[in-house]
């Protein structure tokens, strides 16, 4: 079992007539889910991963999708698995290290 468990939010600006194609992508995405902004080309995702590195990774393959103009990074925040109580310190925004 992961030591800790992480839950990011991204924000995905993408082309309007690729919005439904790179939400479905989005979604077949390990940890990924889709919230709203298709219609607008403003994707709302959250993302839940194992390790810091698997953030970064997940944001690079979601950049590279053709159509995603930009994925930004707006919340993350991780907790230890091994204990109940939440991480006040782990609240972080701007780019994490691999």
């Amino acid at each position: 079992m992961p030591e800790e468990f992480h839950v990011s939010s991204l924000v995905v600006h993408c082309r309007r007539e690729s919005a439904t194609e790179i939400a479905t992508a989005l979604r077949a995405m390990d940890g990924m889910e889709v919230h709203g902004g298709v219609p607008e080309g403003k994707l709302v995702v959250t993302l839940e991963t194992a390790t810091e590195g698997e953030i970064v990774e997940r944001l690079n393959q979601v950049q590279l999708l053709d159509g995603v103009l930009a994925a930004t990074l707006v919340f993350h925040q991780f907790e230890p698995t091994h204990s109940s109580e939440a991480s006040t310190g782990g609240c972080r925004h701007g780019p994490l290290a691999p």
